[in-house]
């Protein structure tokens, strides 16, 4: 994936987290239909998804 795909990507990723967080503050009654565990094993992926593509574009091969 090219550098400039990469970090573009990783930006959408990054606001569409941060209106996640936004909405999700603004309304507390509502939540996920299963286990906070596994909510919390997909925010954690949604995370280093979201820095890989922002990172890798960084480092040399």
């Amino acid at each position: 994936m090219k550098k400039r795909i990469s970090r573009i990507l990783g930006l959408i990723m990054l606001i569409i987290a941060i209106a996640f967080i936004v909405f999700a503050l603004n309304h507390p009654e509502m939540s996920f239909p299963w286990n906070n565990t596994i909510t919390w094993l997909l925010y954690g992926l949604y995370i280093l998804v979201t820095v890989m593509l922002l990172i890798a574009p960084k480092t040399k091969k």
